[in-house]
């Protein structure tokens, strides 16, 4: 005799089949960082001890390591040549965590004669701090906040020559969405992959808009880390006067999608007293990576926004944008 289930009851039995993984599942990702320059570094050994899974940093000094089994009394080490071991129980991690390695005493420090003469300058440097949401379950309160156009911003930097070199471009990233709560689930996922455009201008001086470029490079993020570190060195871009503009310029493509769920409320029914009934709608909103963090600063960026790449309109935030560019010269 063939007995037939009923829905509630092959129910059950579907999800005492899936894999206990599925409710256990813990992700441990984050970035070091050099404590003294505050630099990524790349090839960090990340372990986790009990369970001997192991991991290296990728070039941003982003790690990720996943397991099906966490053991709540586990502890992450760090450990890299050049740098004292850390260990981070994983009961103290929090997600994106920074970790800061300090270099030994005896790490030699390298040494270009050729190069003692020139000058290295970071303009509008931020610190790992000032990128990181610092909420706790006491004051659950954003630190950061999310920045994007759907076109292109234009950040004026002001370097204290002509002719200098430009030989990198950091940015600070982050969730578009991050929850009221510590425990709550956002609103949305973060999507490691993101493409988008730099672009380096030089200034009109009678208007102060954006005027020519000078050069341009697509980035390509394959990964969370909240640090970006984009190396030029190897670009040669040399900037002819003091003021000049880092553009980014966002790609409104598939892969750089973010979707954020929401609802509103719309007018069902009006009755014949006047009042509303309302009723709860679905809503989406698409949005674009990078998701560039702003956060409170001692001076408002001065920037410039535009649409079509034709038009520019000024835009003065007046709070810090997590953008700087280091010079040589």
């Amino acid at each position: 005799m063939i007995q037939h289930l009923t829905c509630p009851k092959l129910l059950l039995i579907m999800l005492l089949m899936l894999p206990s993984f599925c409710f256990a599942q813990a992700v441990y990702e984050g970035q070091v960082l050099n404590k003294n320059t505050e630099l990524a570094i790349p090839n960090v050994n990340v372990i986790l001890l009990k369970q001997k899974k192991s991991t290296q940093t990728n070039t941003q000094g982003y790690f990720r390591l996943i397991t099906e089994t966490p053991l709540p009394d586990d502890t992450l080490v760090f450990s890299s040549v050049g740098y004292q071991t850390y260990r981070l129980p994983v009961s103290a991690y929090q997600k994106q965590i920074f970790i800061l390695l300090e270099p030994v005493n005896n790490q030699l420090t390298e040494v270009n004669i050729n190069a003692s003469k020139l000058k290295n300058l970071t303009i509008d440097k931020f610190s790992y701090s000032d990128i990181k949401d610092l909420r706790t379950e006491e004051k659950p309160i954003y630190s950061t906040y999310a920045f994007f156009t759907f076109g292109s911003y234009a950040k004026l930097f002001e370097a204290p020559a002509n002719n200098v070199l430009l030989t990198k471009v950091e940015l600070g990233r982050r969730d578009f969405d991050i929850p009221n709560k510590l425990t709550d689930y956002p609103r949305t996922t973060s999507n490691k992959f993101a493409r988008f455009l730099v672009h380096v201008m030089t200034i009109d001086t009678i208007t102060g808009k954006p005027n020519k470029k000078i050069f341009t490079k697509e980035i390509t993020l394959t990964d969370n880390a909240l640090k970006v570190t984009i190396d030029l060195k190897s670009d040669k871009i040399t900037i002819p006067t003091t003021k000049f503009f880092i553009v980014i310029e966002w790609l409104k493509i598939t892969i750089n999608e973010v979707i954020t769920l929401n609802s509103v409320e719309k007018v069902e029914k009006v009755r014949k007293n006047g009042s509303q009934l309302l009723q709860d709608e679905s809503r989406y909103l698409i949005r674009y990576q990078p998701c560039i963090v702003g956060f409170p600063g001692n001076k408002p960026t001065i920037g410039w926004i535009t649409l079509d790449n034709i038009n520019w309109e000024p835009q003065t935030l007046y709070n810090s944008l997590a953008l700087s560019a280091t010079i040589t010269y």
